[in-house]
């Protein structure tokens, strides 16, 4: 009698283990630090290709050169209000973006050799780029940048 009263008193403290066991839990911390150590070690490891640009030659520091440079110059102004693009002038003539390519390809060859663009300061760079590929496709290697003196 006492070996079945001591099996049922096994039976019922495996029986209250069991309803006592608690759910496994998994602990953030540990998997956070995996992650962030991961991390490191691929912004550490890896390599960045620099990107190409466009190279420039900046004028020796001194006085501007009172001489007038010899080439195509555009002038751009500042966008008027509303309006995405500057007016741009060559030869003293206002021109549209589409006419730029026509008038590059028609200048004689002794002003064709460099193009100088002088820009306000709130020309959006996407005109100056696109003048600066027409230019290219035009046959113009030398592309100058010229900025107007202030008083």
């Amino acid at each position: 009698m006492q070996q079945v009263a001591t099996s049922v008193k096994k039976q019922t403290l495996l029986s209250t283990r069991l309803r006592e066991r608690k759910a496994p839990t998994l602990s953030m911390a540990p998997m956070i630090d995996c992650v962030f150590l991961l991390l490191i070690f691929f912004m550490v490891s890896t390599t960045f290709s620099p990107m190409p640009g466009i190279r420039v030659q900046l004028p020796p520091p001194g006085k501007p050169s009172p001489n007038k440079p010899k080439g195509l110059i555009v002038r751009i102004a500042n966008p008027a209000g509303g309006q995405r693009q500057g007016i741009m002038v060559l030869d003293d003539e206002i021109i549209e973006i589409e006419q730029v390519f026509d008038r590059f390809i028609n200048a004689s060859e002794d002003r064709k050799n460099m193009l100088i663009i002088q820009s306000e300061r709130k020309v959006m760079h996407e005109q100056i780029i696109q003048i600066m590929d027409r230019a290219k496709a035009a046959g113009i290697d030398k592309v100058g940048f010229a900025v107007v003196a202030r008083e």
